[in-house]
């Protein structure tokens, strides 16, 4: 769709031989300071900082009086940032500059070629695949924020909005009796959210961590803004061919409740896709920014990716996706039965890593990888299993061995294939034993429940969704 409009725009611009911007882009950081209402003083010097940023011949290296003036830039574009979203959602204004400047963090017509400001102004509309599904833009994500629709996100040490408070209370900076303003306090929760989610995660998205300017410019830009340009289809059409592989991926066991059907505390498979919250950079890299939302275990969890994305999309997704799988393990372990012990993807990878050495069932050759494997990823055992995942998903699925044994038993437990592909891996001699155990348990697990809810079923009275998708799930 994209691709599309980016072609017959291109090709508009050469045959009509246009060359400037539209009218409400001249003159854009003065007009965007205007309406956020910041003072003359500090527009002036903002506007002084931005001018030395535009004429550095370099933009993404900076030495050390650069890096003062940027660090200035950066203090004061957030803060712009913030007003301008209060001010639109206040007056519902839709302005195409303003909405340049909230999702793609553009903010001066001289910092970007012409057919790229022109390409962008037109491709505004676009956003409002936004505001549907599971894709938000910055500013539709800050607004559901901001209007109380969704809880703040967690910040960089894995506390949300509502743990800082509890925090607060234990070093005496607010009482118990400050929580219902404390949670109703929108300033507060947006603040909250810039500060973390917005100005962390798009840093961390950029891939520019020390020489970093939240601006977009033209030297951000490598290659065709159609070919970068994240959108709805783009994000589910590459998700989609990873739950082709690992369909299992977004389910996690919830406990069911249902006491006038008879069923109490039931442990069921539920699918919760997460949310893809688009950062307003240019980027290299995509974040799974947490597993769940809050302490409900069967909320959603939040994807963070660049808007104009560089790199495969595929290789962002399946690292998100196999981070998520990590830290949902990880959350839910303890989380069920209660058993002495619950096998999980994170318990059983990291023993498998702690005592590979002992482990009867590897080669020396393959030991030595592992230790290779260690030493790569400095002993960060999160960053081993995706990279395995990677490996499982782009070439295990199709039959080419390049896991060891140990590994294989633990995905193929934990993250098994989908039916089709199970189907062509069942004569394989490394797969077969794994596809007869596995579409035994599952069948009979499927019965078990199938006869179950027939027990429930009354006339008129369909069965519970989760319950339906508990069902479905022993069918893939």
């Amino acid at each position: 769709m994209w691709g599309e409009y980016y072609m017959s725009f291109a090709e508009s611009i050469l045959h009509e031989g246009i060359s400037v911007i539209p009218e409400e882009l001249i003159n854009s950081t003065d007009k965007i300071l205007k309406y956020a209402g910041i003072s003359d003083d500090k527009g002036r010097i903002f506007k002084i900082n931005l001018d030395y940023f535009r004429n550095l011949e370099d933009k993404n290296v900076f030495d050390s009086e650069s890096s003062k003036i940027v660090k200035m830039i950066n203090i004061e574009f957030f803060e712009i940032y913030q007003k301008v979203l209060k001010r639109v959602l206040r007056e519902k204004d839709s302005s195409q500059l303003y909405r340049l400047f909230l999702n793609f963090a553009y903010m001066d017509e001289k910092l970007l070629q012409t057919e790229h400001s022109r390409l962008l102004y037109d491709l505004v509309d676009e956003l409002d695949y936004a505001e549907q599904g599971s894709v938000n833009s910055t500013a539709r994500w800050l607004e559901k924020i901001y209007k109380k629709e969704e809880e703040p996100s967690v910040n960089e040490y894995g506390q949300d909005y509502f743990d800082i408070f509890r925090e607060k209370v234990k070093r005496g900076q607010l009482q118990a009796k400050d929580k219902s303003e404390y949670d109703n306090n929108i300033d507060g929760r947006l603040d909250h959210e810039m500060n973390n989610l917005l100005k962390i995660g798009q840093k961390l998205c950029s891939g520019h961590i020390n020489d970093y300017c939240p601006i977009l410019h033209s030297g951000m830009i490598k290659s065709d803004l159609s070919k970068m340009m994240l959108d709805q289809d783009r994000i589910e059409a590459s998700l989609d061919k990873i739950l082709k592989v690992d369909f299992s991926a977004f389910h996690r066991e919830i406990v069911y409740n249902q006491p006038e059907t008879g069923i109490s505390k039931e442990l069921i498979m539920k699918s919760v896709l997460p949310y893809f919250i688009l950062m307003p950079t240019v980027g290299s890299r995509a974040i799974m920014w947490q597993e769940v939302s809050g302490k409900v275990k069967s909320s959603p969890g939040r994807f963070v990716l660049p808007v104009l994305a560089e790199g495969d999309l595929d290789n962002l997704m399946t690292e998100m996706v196999a981070k998520f799988r990590w830290d949902l393990s990880k959350n839910m372990f303890s989380y069920g039965r209660g058993d002495e012990y619950q096998s999980s993807l994170t318990g059983d990878y990291s023993q498998y890593i702690q005592f590979y050495k002992k482990n009867l069932d590897l080669s020396n050759d393959a030991k030595q990888k592992i230790k290779t494997q260690i030493l790569k990823y400095r002993n960060n055992v999160r960053e081993m299993f995706a990279a395995d995942y990677s490996i499982w998903i782009n070439y295990e699925s199709k039959g080419l061995v390049r896991l060891n044994k140990a590994v294989r038993d633990i995905f193929f437990k934990h993250c098994p294939f989908s039916k089709s592909i199970r189907d062509d891996l069942a004569r394989h001699p490394l797969y077969s034993q794994y596809i007869t155990v596995y579409e035994g348990a599952r069948v009979k697990r499927s019965k078990v429940y199938q006869a179950r809810y027939s027990k429930m079923l009354k006339p008129n009275i369909p069965l519970d969704a989760d319950l339906i998708g508990n069902l479905a799930y022993y069918e893939m």
